[in-house]
Formats: C-alpha cells, sequence, structure tokens
C-alpha cells in the first residue's frame, strides 16, 4: 500500500481553478473548498496511477458507492481535512481518513463511545479508524495509524490481513 498526500496551499500556488475544472467532472459544488478538495483529490488519485501503476487510462466510475478505476484493479481511498488532501492505493481495498486533532472533552467521549480515552491523539486514532471503516465498506484486517504533521491523525484500513503499514508516506511531488 502506498499514500500520497498534497499540501493543497501549495498546490494552489502552481495551479489554478482553471486547471482544477478538468478534474470536476460534471460535479457542481455547494463551495470553493468543497471544488478545491473535491478536484485536487482527483488529480492526486489520476496522477499518482498514471506515474505509480502505470495506468493508462484513470478514467474514474462509482461502484457500490466507492470511486474506483474503471480500468485497473488497484484501489483507492480519498480524504481531506485543512489543508491536507491524502489518498491510498493497494491492490486489497482499503480505506483512509485524516483528521485534525483538536483539544477535546475526552471524559464526554469516553462515556458516549463507552471506550477510555486518555489522550486527544487515542481518541483521534479511534475516530480516524471508525471513519476509515466506513469508507473500506468490509472487516478491517490490517490498520495503520500515525500522527502526520505534528497535529494530524492519519489512520488506513484495509481487507488484507497481512497489511501493517504502508510502503510508502509521501508528500505527491507535482
Amino acid at each position: 500500500m502506498k499514500i500520497y498526500y498534497i499540501n493543497s496551499e501549495e498546490f494552489l500556488k502552481q495551479y489554478d481553478t482553471e486547471f482544477l475544472r478538468n478534474y470536476a467532472g460534471n460535479m457542481e459544488f455547494k463551495s470553493v473548498k468543497r471544488f478545491t478538495q473535491y478536484t485536487i483529490g482527483r488529480y492526486l488519485v489520476k496522477s499518482v496511477g498514471e506515474r505509480d501503476f502505470n495506468i493508462l487510462d484513470t478514467e474514474i466510475e462509482i461502484v457500490d458507492e466507492k470511486p474506483r478505476f474503471k480500468y485497473s484493479n488497484i484501489k483507492f481511498s480519498i480524504t481531506h481535512c485543512g489543508k491536507y488532501i491524502a489518498a491510498a492505493f493497494d491492490t486489497a481495498e482499503c480505506g483512509l481518513d485524516i483528521e485534525e486533532m483538536k483539544e477535546r472533552d475526552l471524559d464526554a467521549l469516553s462515556k458516549r463511545y463507552k471506550k477510555e480515552f486518555n489522550s486527544v491523539e487515542s481518541f483521534y486514532e479511534f475516530w480516524t479508524e471508525y471513519e476509515a471503516s466506513i469508507k473500506l465498506q468490509q472487516e478491517v484486517k490490517g490498520k495503520y495509524s500515525t500522527v502526520f504533521k505534528n497535529n494530524y491523525m492519519l489512520t488506513v484500513v484495509s481487507a488484507n490481513p497481512d497489511f501493517s503499514q504502508p510502503s510508502c508516506l509521501s508528500c505527491f511531488t507535482i
């Protein structure tokens, strides 16, 4: 499994919204922020598909409410939070989530979820696993969590029982 991310602030210094329109398809967006997250995510997935997985036609279709490459067995999952857009790629189904860690009422969250959270990190590891597992849409057989860029929690889950950590977690160079 490989995970790549883009810092949207840095990306937008090099590319404008006209460039991003190429990745919007027929979608309509309620906000500029949503447009930017969606289109940079599609740019990331298509670019990595071409460059790292040699996918000649990176057309994306929706199957069972999940985006997929139409002409490849490579699976991917996209997430975004704040200025970061990330995508995980693998031959097995995967789910990815990233959240900015903020101070939380850990006692209230522990009661609500009937699970002891003794740090903000422990809560966000739980929460990002939960969100990533929704994207996976099947039993989690492998999981990897890490603190990302000092104040984000990133979790990827996999349908592969042998998965323990990605072979790559890096910024996608434009």
